[in-house]
């Protein structure tokens, strides 16, 4: 492939990009509900959301608003 070639596939990624990662997240539920079934594939699904929302959080820099989690992240001092 030519760097014209990757601009323009680079384009239309960025262009779709939300059609994109909502097929590939469709496709990827589709095999979870197939395999684990209903219940497990939501389970996993509420999962991953609540970790990607924490980290989110995390990386920005904003306080985590559940007293038990910010214990976890805080340094802890040795006496």
């Amino acid at each position: 492939m030519t760097e014209k070639d990757n601009n323009q596939l680079l384009q239309l990624f960025l262009t779709y990009k939300g059609r994109i990662f909502s097929s590939a997240l469709g496709i990827v539920t589709g095999i979870l509900v197939l395999c684990l079934g209903w219940i497990k594939a939501l389970s996993f699904a509420f999962c991953v959301l609540v970790g990607y929302t924490l980290g989110k959080r995390f990386d920005r820099g904003d306080e985590l608003k559940l007293p038990k989690l910010r214990g976890l992240f805080q340094k802890r001092r040795i006496y």
